[in-house]
């Protein structure tokens, strides 16, 4: 096993890079999506709808806005809020959902159906960082290995690129 930052290691499933995953048929894959929330946001709706099970990586929440919001900065934030205490009930969820950063300092997560995709029976967030990618799929700081058939990841995911700056 390698260390994630070195590329995809042993993975011996399917990588699918920036929108690669756009009509892929994940019936009956364990997809794992590492991705930066906003990514997460638009890409694990789409899989979750037809995979056997998908667990998003989360690298690092974004503030995820239902639709475009007019207005400053307080108009939108409170927007995110509602939204997000609206979909997800848990608060312990809920917080791992909140940015820690302030709202519009990245761009924003356009996501209706992300977070009703995080609550589906097939799908699993997960907080702790990768740390290596392996011959069956993914393992965490924490040293859980994850089973993964496909990984996809979002153009902006630190796995996605070399520290050279090229295509992992």
């Amino acid at each position: 096993m390698s260390d994630a930052r070195d590329g995809l290691g042993d993975f011996s499933g399917q990588v699918l890079r920036g929108t690669e995953w756009f009509g892929h048929d994940f019936a009956g894959q364990r997809v794992a999506v590492v991705a930066p929330g906003r990514e997460a946001a638009q890409i694990a709706p789409e899989v979750a709808a037809t995979a056997l099970s998908v667990k998003v990586f989360q690298e690092e929440p974004d503030w995820v806005l239902p639709l475009p919001v007019p207005g400053g900065r307080a108009v939108g934030i409170a927007v995110a809020r509602a939204f997000l205490r609206w979909q997800i009930k848990d608060p312990w969820v809920r917080r791992l959902l909140t940015p820690d950063r302030r709202f519009g300092s990245r761009r924003l997560a356009p996501g209706l159906n992300y977070y009703d995709a995080l609550q589906r029976q097939n799908c699993t967030l997960v907080t702790w960082p990768v740390y290596a990618f392996a011959p069956e799929g993914v393992r965490t700081a924490e040293g859980v290995e994850h089973r993964a058939d496909v990984v996809v990841l979002g153009n902006s995911s630190i796995f996605a690129h070399t520290p050279e700056g090229r295509p992992a």
